[in-house]
């Protein structure tokens, strides 16, 4: 990217991230069905909670896009052993492991709000659970092994792991009595159009922060390879 295609995404990802925060303070909260036995106090407390999900719904997207690219790139890595592909996933991985820590973490805040508990081990939060600690085994492994076998054994990792990725997606819907909100289901909560907007914004704000993050990452991993390489 050039400079000028560089400076613009940092900027429209600073605009982004303003605009997303503003409308996620300041929009409907996102209103599934009320849950019986809960007094009015209750069911409003309730319903500012659900605006966590603004932001957590966005850190688990960019978590799962992250992940893809590790996914990609290794695949790449394996066809072609061209280490720019191994910089793509080893700098994916580390922003991916973050976004989903971040994601757990503000589900846990909610879950103490919403239900008076900051985990349960249901199949969702499990399964969330071991894709973080899958791809924090990966960043792990990568600083673990010598230079010379690093590349193909992670992208080897990288491609097994990503299996957590749609077993974490999908056990949402094959678990629906859970715990966890299904909030795109039937009576889930996103169905007017602001509320809709608003979080399509906060996704569109986290993804170009992914993306602003990747490059950062990349090149400071460029640089360290470089002043590896003149030093050795």
């Amino acid at each position: 990217m050039s400079k000028n295609n560089i400076k613009t995404l940092y900027l429209l990802t600073a605009i982004a991230l303003v605009a997303a925060t503003y409308m996620a303070f300041t929009s409907p909260s996102i209103t599934p069905e009320r849950p019986p036995l809960l007094t009015e106090t209750q069911w409003q407390n309730l319903l500012q909670s659900y605006r966590i999900f603004y932001f957590h719904v966005p850190l688990a997207w960019v978590s799962y896009l992250a992940f893809f690219v590790v996914f990609i790139a290794s695949i790449r890595h394996l066809q072609t052993s061209d280490l720019k592909w191994d910089l793509f996933a080893a700098s994916s991985a580390e922003i991916g492991v973050l976004f989903c820590f971040l994601n757990l973490l503000s589900g846990m805040i909610w879950a103490k709000g919403a239900w008076g508990i900051y985990w349960e081990w249901s199949p969702r939060l499990t399964l969330q659970l071991v894709l973080f600690l899958l791809y924090l085994a990966y960043v792990l492994l990568r600083r673990s092994i010598d230079s010379e076998n690093r590349a193909r054994t992670s992208a080897v990792f990288g491609i097994i792991a990503f299996i957590a990725v749609p077993m974490s997606y999908l056990s949402i819907k094959i678990w629906s009595w859970q715990v966890h909100p299904d909030l795109t289901g039937e009576g889930g909560g996103i169905e007017t159009p602001i509320i809709i907007y608003t979080l399509l914004i906060n996704i569109l704000a986290y993804t170009l922060l992914y993306l602003s993050m990747l490059h950062i990452r990349m090149g400071n991993e460029r640089a360290a390879q470089e002043l590896g390489y003149a030093t050795s």
